[in-house]
């Protein structure tokens, strides 16, 4: 099972606090993105053992592509690192973890960008509430393919 938040969702988009964008463009038509922000998760521990589980956040992509194109992803450089914990009571065997993360790979995109993390925290009452992202990509606009989407 994996926990999705998108900030595009008007359901979750109070999740993401902080959000920042700069974009440069470069070189041969080369474009550099990075989107930074901290989201709200509140995963919580069952026990003594590791809660093991994924983490999908969809980052709302900057308006800077042209009408009618898509920004094609070539490079990507993910970040994610915990930002708040909380243990209610004792710790007993209390721990946080972010234990791996990545990015969007080389995917052409029109609103969205997609950033990944698998999490893990440990002990009944320890909490993860918040995490910190940054993702970096670059790339260059492509004419959008007729058809959905």
């Amino acid at each position: 099972m994996s926990i999705y938040f998108s900030q595009l969702d008007e359901e979750h988009a109070w999740r993401f606090r902080s959000p920042h964008w700069v974009h440069t463009e470069a070189s041969d038509d080369k474009h550099l993105v990075t989107l930074t922000g901290i989201v709200i998760i509140d995963f919580k521990g069952t026990g003594t053992g590791w809660l093991r589980d994924k983490l999908d956040l969809a980052l709302k992509f900057p308006p800077i592509i042209p009408g009618g194109m898509r920004f094609q992803v070539e490079h990507w450089a993910p970040f994610v690192t915990i930002n708040a914990i909380a243990n209610d009571q004792h710790a007993v065997n209390a721990g946080w973890a972010v234990d791996e993360f990545g990015g969007p790979g080389p995917v052409k995109i029109l609103n969205a960008i997609g950033l990944w993390a698998n999490l893990a925290v440990r002990d009944v009452d320890g909490y993860c509430y918040r995490l910190g992202y940054s993702l970096t990509v670059s790339g260059v606009f492509t004419e959008r393919s007729p058809g959905p989407g």
